[in-house]
């Protein structure tokens, strides 16, 4: 596979995902995560991703739902580049391919949640077409 292709992967490809992940998860460990990246393959979760035999280098992480607000959604849940690999166009390269794949899967809506943390994927974001829809609420549930 040449750096540029863009591939989905599989269950077999989970180990060269891995340390993307970390990256992107750090409070994860690789047996964490290689148990839920199964985990969410089998409820449908897919991941594109540019990188070579060997080791994934930028990964997107996504899945199709059906909200009542939104109707079909493209639920964008991971998106990262390997600091060794980035300012290679890489994380574009996937944005504009998933903005094709949502239009070719007749999605309505195109979504992602971003840490508040994150100033430099903002502009990344709003860079690529999107807009600042709402804010995300969230807790542990052991926590309630």
């Amino acid at each position: 596979m040449s750096n540029q292709e863009i591939k989905i992967a599989t269950k077999d490809d989970i180990e060269k995902l891995i340390p993307v992940f970390r990256e992107l998860r750090p409070h994860r460990n690789e047996r964490q995560l290689q148990q839920l990246l199964s985990a969410a393959f089998m409820e449908g979760y897919k991941v594109a991703y540019i990188g070579d035999g060997e080791l994934a280098f930028s990964i997107l992480g996504f899945r199709i739902i059906t909200f009542i607000f939104s109707g079909k959604t493209l639920k964008i849940d991971d998106l990262a580049t390997l600091a060794s690999h980035r300012n290679n166009g890489y994380a574009g390269k996937l944005f504009q391919w998933i903005k094709h794949y949502a239009k070719k899967e007749s999605c309505d809506h195109l979504n992602l949640d971003s840490g508040f943390h994150r100033h430099d994927a903002y502009k990344f974001y709003l860079n690529q077409g999107l807009h600042v829809e709402s804010l995300h609420f969230g807790r542990k549930v052991v926590d309630l």
